[in-house]
């Protein structure tokens, strides 16, 4: 029985067989807020794994308007400076100052990572 490109028997289906199907995906361009996001919890990941090989990393940076999100659990006797890692990343990408779009404070309010960023 042949399966497709999910596992699936649609070949069997009668739903699958009558009828036609348009593929699509999702792709987004460079500067993207996705592309920031992944870029920033990857720089996480590989910081912890640089000090720690045996690090556990489930780390995702999540962004919003004015606000920026760094959610997951790590198990790492890594000591890591998240706050240089975010803005090194953010500069990396080319937000380096204010006129091209993007102003990132960071602050700590009781234990947690606090990051405002402000769109233009």
């Amino acid at each position: 029985m042949a399966h497709d490109g999910f596992g699936m028997h649609r070949n069997n289906s009668e739903l699958f067989r009558s009828q036609r199907f348009l593929f699509t995906s999702e792709s987004v361009s460079e500067g993207h807020p996705d592309k920031m996001c992944d870029m920033i919890s990857d720089a996480i990941l590989d910081a912890h794994l640089a000090q720690d090989p045996n690090a556990k990393v489930a780390c995702e940076t999540v962004a919003k308007t004015d606000m920026l999100m760094l959610c997951g659990e790590i198990t790492s006797n890594a000591n890591v400076d998240y706050y240089q890692i975010v803005r090194d990343t953010v500069q990396q990408i080319g937000f380096d100052d204010i006129s091209k779009g993007l102003l990132l404070e960071i602050y700590r309010t009781n234990n947690a990572i606090v990051l405002s960023i402000v769109l233009f």
